[in-house]
């Protein structure tokens, strides 16, 4: 009980609180920053995906093909896919078995691949209904608008027949784990949330040491863990103005997809805006992610602050220290899942708690996480957090001896 007791807010710990609060609010551009900086984050990648999307949607890309079938329906779905390339924006067009198929599929080194099955001929004479496959990499935005225009003209070649036929399309992916998309905005929110706090950390430590207030503060009659955890305190609050801005940036991305694929053909419409936006319903989720990475965030600053001679000083190690490995796994999310690598790199990747932010955030993204995987996301970047601020109160106490 008297453990926890050192954590319980008294009279003290409570102004403590309310007075750093008024410091920070008090610094209209740090407010400001953390306003700008979510929004400006979401409406980039808004306007980066409408440009993309314009931009590709109309350029030639390279399709890999299967013909399984040996029915006339399959040949002649094959013909009129290879007769009307130039149509289709078709560069080449490039036969492939499927064990070849499967093998760049394992590899991720194919864009799109058309596959029409042994049995299609055959189910759509008895049934009137078949199913085209076709895989694609939504990680690429030219082989996405390749995938549609194929599957939208393998149906006008097959529905347009008196008798009423069905063209079914599975669709595939290459990178279920999170889109183009989703990894640039998870990046983008990534670098932001980690430098969000630095400033504030910078100031409420290694300021006070700088400025010669922190010895009078070390000697008013309240513990050391008290004053971390109002400290503390005060930053997450303050973050959370940053978190709320995030959730207003999300609604605008949101829009700006949405007002892009407004012009574009219903099928098409419904298809970018349903890859492209985010879930209304994940925001509290990413919301809840954003603030265990600032937390992780304000734990490691809070151990450099406490080590560092001045503020200046204590800004510019955050930054290097908390920029490097959150570049390092931005750049290994884009190529895939970062759960991929083995080995002492893999260790390595893993160990740093802003990859299990990412694999949540591309969990809850994509819809393809389970609670538990979440949960162990969730327990890493908590007992991350936990440990490192035990640390920056051991260096706190160490001040409090040496004033």
């Amino acid at each position: 009980m008297s453990m926890l007791s050192r954590f319980m807010p008294d009279r003290k710990m409570k102004y403590l609180v309310k007075k750093e609060l008024k410091s920070l609010f008090r610094s209209r551009w740090l407010i400001f920053g953390l306003i700008i900086s979510p929004v400006f984050a979401w409406l980039f990648e808004g306007a980066f995906l409408s440009f993309v999307v314009a931009q590709t949607t109309s350029e030639p890309s390279r399709v890999f093909i299967t013909l399984e079938d040996e029915g006339v329906w399959g040949q002649t779905l094959y013909d009129a896919i290879e007769t009307d390339m130039d149509e289709l924006l078709i560069s080449e067009l490039l036969s492939i078995t499927k064990q070849e198929g499967d093998e760049m599929v394992a590899n991720r080194t194919l864009s799109v691949w058309v596959r029409i099955p042994a049995n299609f001929t055959q189910e759509l004479e008895y049934n009137n209904v078949s199913t085209m496959v076709i895989w694609v990499n939504t990680g690429n935005f030219r082989a996405t608008a390749a995938g549609n225009r194929v599957a939208g003209f393998a149906r006008e070649v097959i529905d347009e027949i008196i008798v009423i036929r069905d063209l079914r399309v599975s669709w595939r992916t290459i990178s279920p784990e999170a889109t183009y998309g989703h990894s640039l905005a998870v990046f983008l929110v990534m670098i932001v949330s980690v430098m969000a706090p630095s400033p504030y950390i910078g100031q409420s430590f290694a300021g006070e040491r700088e400025k010669h207030t922190l010895e009078a503060l070390l000697v008013v009659p309240m513990s050391r863990v008290r004053i971390l955890v109002a400290k503390l305190i005060a930053g997450l609050a303050l973050t959370m103005v940053y978190s709320a801005f995030t959730v207003v940036g999300i609604l605008l991305y949101n829009w700006s997809i949405i007002a892009r694929a407004v012009g574009l053909p219903l099928a098409a419409m419904d298809y970018y805006i349903n890859l492209y936006t985010v879930n209304i319903a994940a925001i509290p989720l990413i919301f809840f992610c954003q603030l265990l990475i600032l937390l992780c965030a304000i734990s490691i600053g809070i151990v450099i602050s406490s080590a560092a001679k001045d503020q200046a000083t204590a800004e510019s190690l955050n930054n290097l220290v908390l920029l490097v490995p959150t570049m390092v796994i931005g750049i290994l999310g884009f190529t895939g899942s970062i759960l991929q690598y083995g080995g002492l790199f893999g260790i390595f990747v893993l160990a740093i708690p802003f990859s299990h932010a990412v694999l949540f955030l591309n969990g809850v993204l994509s819809g393809a996480a389970t609670a538990a995987s979440l949960m162990v996301n969730v327990a890493y970047m908590l007992g991350f957090a936990i440990v490192f601020l035990i640390i920056g109160a051991k260096l706190f106490e160490r001040e409090a001896i040496i004033v």
